[in-house]
């Protein structure tokens, strides 16, 4: 959840209140809006809540990013493995000889 403090750092919004928020029905209904693109996987439903947050927060729409922050522990307790980010795949090693050089 680092990553989310850092989120929130700039917009001043605390994470105590919003930890204590009982989702609504419009939360599940955002967080089902955000599931269609479960297709891809839970972790990017993640990473594009977690875009909308910063967006929010950049636009300074506190209230709006409070609500996604809701939405995204909701997400993060039906889903746990979504709590660990996936290791970035290595970049392609230029120094290592390319099929083409056979």
């Amino acid at each position: 959840m680092m990553q989310i403090a850092e989120i929130l750092a700039p917009s001043g919004l605390d994470l105590l209140p919003i930890e204590d928020a009982a989702p609504s029905k419009a939360h599940e209904r955002t967080l089902a809006s955000y599931l269609l693109n479960s297709h891809r996987g839970a972790a990017a439903v993640r990473d594009i809540l977690v875009a909308d947050i910063r967006g929010f927060v950049d636009l300074g729409q506190a209230r709006a990013a409070a609500d996604l922050m809701v939405v995204l522990r909701m997400l993060l307790a039906r889903w746990p493995e979504t709590r660990r980010r996936a290791p970035r795949p290595l970049a392609w090693d230029a120094t290592a000889p390319s099929p083409c050089d056979a």
